[in-house]
């Protein structure tokens, strides 16, 4: 099909992606077939997952069979470097570092997904990882086509919070050094448990790609890392990853522990990102 020739072109992917996806493809096409209203797919994965070539993917399949879709990815939702020193001195100064529940625009995620699903025109802002700065709004994307559907992709979406047992104890250096007493850990966690819920039940089915382990993530990060450095000439180094890996580390163990039960559709993925339904 022309339109997957152009995908795989464009996207610089194997041509065996698509068949390794297709299981995806198989499990949306009757959901759709009975869905009347706006219908807002979220997609969780780690770091590294292929969630975000997924998304594209699938907003290039549906608009093959004429439905218009949109895509935003929860990273485009962090606040501003200002605003998370504001978090920072209010809370920890952890929050600084963009990643975890708290260090997101939770209020207006859920307003601009409330309003797509009351078929409004609605904004789906733009983040700027290499500034680390929300992109100026004259680049965010105002959707007025009534897309039918709306592809919502993020690394810890559908999570719930953790018990307190869960948060005793640090998983890594990072929350034994610089969160030993579990301040910052707990305030995530009541983040989580607060306005993100809010958000997550404003999805119709959840999508889970499991990495299985965090090993994995980690390699898979290191390589994103070295494919970025390798095209535009600067990256992080292996020691940054190493560090700002550490951040996602506690709610992505969480997530391969936990979403399996949660989602409507659990994909295990292999060392090389390839698919199968788990069942």
């Amino acid at each position: 099909m022309r339109w997957q020739t152009e995908f795989l072109e464009k996207h610089t992917l194997l041509k065996s992606y698509p068949e390794n996806v297709q299981c995806v493809i198989d499990w949306l096409e009757p959901v759709l077939s009975h869905q009347k209203s706006p219908f807002c797919l979220a997609i969780n994965g780690a770091q590294g997952s292929g969630k975000s070539t997924l998304s594209a993917y699938i907003k290039s399949y549906l608009e093959s069979q004429c439905f218009v879709t949109e895509i935003v990815s929860l990273d485009d939702f962090y606040l501003s470097k200002a605003q998370r020193a504001e978090r920072a001195i209010h809370y920890h100064p952890l929050f600084t570092v963009r990643g975890v529940p708290g260090t997101h625009d939770i209020t207006f995620a859920i307003e601009q997904v409330k309003r797509f699903k009351n078929s409004e025109d609605f904004i789906l802002p733009r983040f700027n990882k290499a500034t680390d700065e929300p992109y100026s709004s004259a680049k965010w994307l105002t959707s007025i086509n009534k897309p039918k559907v709306l592809i919502f992709e993020g690394w810890c979406l559908g999570l719930l919070p953790q018990s307190r047992d869960h948060l005793k104890m640090p998983v890594n250096d990072l929350e034994a050094t610089q969160d030993s007493n579990g301040v910052y850990r707990d305030r995530v966690n009541q983040f989580l448990s607060d306005d993100y819920q809010a958000l997550f039940a404003l999805f119709d089915k959840l999508v889970f790609l499991n990495a299985q382990s965090f090993e994995r993530v980690y390699s898979w990060r290191l390589q994103q890392e070295h494919q970025l450095i390798k095209r535009v000439g600067t990256g992080m180094s292996d020691e940054e990853v190493t560090a700002f890996i550490q951040y996602f580390e506690r709610l992505t163990r969480w997530g391969i522990e936990s979403l399996s039960a949660r989602s409507d559709l659990h994909i295990k993925l292999d060392e090389n990102r390839q698919f199968s339904v788990a069942t």
